[in-house]
């Protein structure tokens, strides 16, 4: 039996032991078995798995808790199959709050085995310090604990700056100057975090003229990284002392706990634990699964979990992929083919149809902007029916100002066909990475 073949077994044997948990002890698809009259012992197979419902976001945020199985319903689950271990936090529910995922002990230990084949396919080796620069949040996140797990699981030390909005009831948390001491002092060999901040940490680290020669490796997860981001990364490692950096960069879910990563500088992210979930590329309409390596809207389907579970659950982005062998490293599983992005990221501008990270794309390759972001407006407020202005809002040194005035303009104009405006911000205006995890982009003024 080849390795395809053994993996699609053992995936499909754990798919029919979840559906089967599912249409007896979880609220959520028990209700939903029954409401669509599906018998959930003829879920069998990975291609079966294709008549099942999409489950959407707002089907979770409704009742987060109709997502865990009971594990009263089922009296045959060990110790660890039933016991709550953690929550980690995701979207919003509808009112207003961040939905809980749940981990049971069975849950914690294969996310913590899922963290070590992950690191140790991105690089990660002993002697490495992980420097983690999630933000501590009001409640645990996914990526916060990814880290910090990794470090247990690798027997790896490792330094949290605990960064964030400052609260005067809670003085936990760290300025930006702190968390570069801080990981300094440690002698951080990996620096883990949120794109957009760990491009602050590392330039607010070099004003500094910080020791950070043990850094050899920045690894992200949260947001899309740009070939221009990338080479920034490396040109700082390289100024601190790495010989040969290294970047990887995770395209991550909290419903994976865990993500898709490169095994190598630039290489297609895969699923490296394509046995505890599978990924589909499907029609968010009609629930048909995609051909491989079109785009379309991913899918997951836990195969191995106790606590939160979800079948067909759309994540929110379009993506294409493939299920092959990686050349690299040859493992096997679900590879990205197309770059993800979000749903509904295409806005229409003047009639010509705009893809946002072309423009950020081109920002970033520009040292001079410290920050940036795309506005879109109506020219009148007050008219719905006036023209349409494109906005770069940018942050940058006096000095620059100029040149970016007149050259942003061009550069835009030739990309996306639009001639937008260009509108300097004071430092920490457009982005505040102590009060907000990720920069918020695209700001499009027309939908209030």
């Amino acid at each position: 039996m080849s390795r395809t073949d053994e993996l699609r077994e053992l995936r499909e044997s754990r798919l029919r032991r979840t559906v089967s948990l599912c249409g007896r002890a979880h609220p959520f698809y028990r209700r939903r078995f029954r409401e669509e009259g599906i018998d959930a012992s003829c879920i069998r197979t990975l291609d079966v798995l294709e008549k099942l419902p999409l489950t959407r976001k707002s089907d979770f945020m409704a009742d987060p808790g109709a997502f865990s199985l009971d594990p009263e319903a089922v009296p045959e689950l060990s110790f660890e199959e039933r016991t709550l271990w953690n929550v980690a936090y995701t979207t919003g529910t509808t009112s207003g709050r961040p939905s809980p995922f749940f981990n049971t002990t069975h849950d914690q230990y294969h996310i913590m085995l899922q963290a070590r084949a992950c690191n140790e396919a991105e690089g990660l080796r002993r002697g490495d310090v992980i420097a983690n620069l999630y933000p501590l949040s009001p409640m645990p996140t996914g990526a916060f604990l990814c880290a910090v797990r990794s470090a247990e699981i690798l027997g790896l030390p490792i330094v949290s700056a605990l960064t964030g909005s400052p609260h005067p009831d809670y003085p936990v948390r760290r300025g930006l100057d702190e968390a570069v001491a801080v990981v300094e002092v440690a002698g951080a060999t990996v620096i883990w975090g949120v794109p957009s901040f760990v491009r602050r940490f590392l330039r607010r680290a070099r004003e500094l003229d910080a020791r950070l020669d043990r850094a050899r490796m920045v690894l992200t997860t949260g947001e899309a990284v740009s070939d221009a981001l990338r080479e920034e990364y490396a040109d700082h490692l390289r100024h601190f002392g790495a010989e040969d950096p290294q970047v990887r960069v995770r395209y991550a879910a909290t419903e994976m706990q865990g993500g898709l990563i490169e095994c190598r500088d630039g290489a297609l992210p895969q699923n490296i634990v394509p046995e505890l979930y599978f990924l589909e590329v499907v029609d968010p309409d009609t629930g048909r699964r995609m051909p491989e390596g079109e785009e379309g809207s991913i899918a997951i389907t836990h195969l191995h979990r106790r606590g939160t579970v979800f079948l067909r659950y759309l994540i929110g982005d379009l993506i294409g992929l493939r299920t092959e062998e990686c050349p690299d490293c040859g493992r096997i599983g679900e590879r990205i083919v197309q770059r993800p992005r979000r749903t509904g990221d295409l806005v229409k501008v003047k009639g010509m149809l705009v893809n946002p990270d072309i423009v950020f794309e081109l920002l970033a390759r520009d040292r001079a902007i410290r920050e940036f972001q795309l506005v879109i407006r109506k020219r009148d407020a007050t008219d719905p029916d006036s023209m349409d202005e494109l906005i770069v809002r940018l942050e940058a040194a006096e000095a620059d100002r100029s040149r970016l005035a007149g050259e942003v303009p061009e550069w835009v104009q030739k990309a996306v066909m639009v001639t937008p405006l260009v509108e300097f911000a004071a430092e920490g205006e457009i982005h505040d990475p102590m009060k907000s995890v990720k920069a918020r982009r695209l700001v499009d003024l027309r939908k209030k």
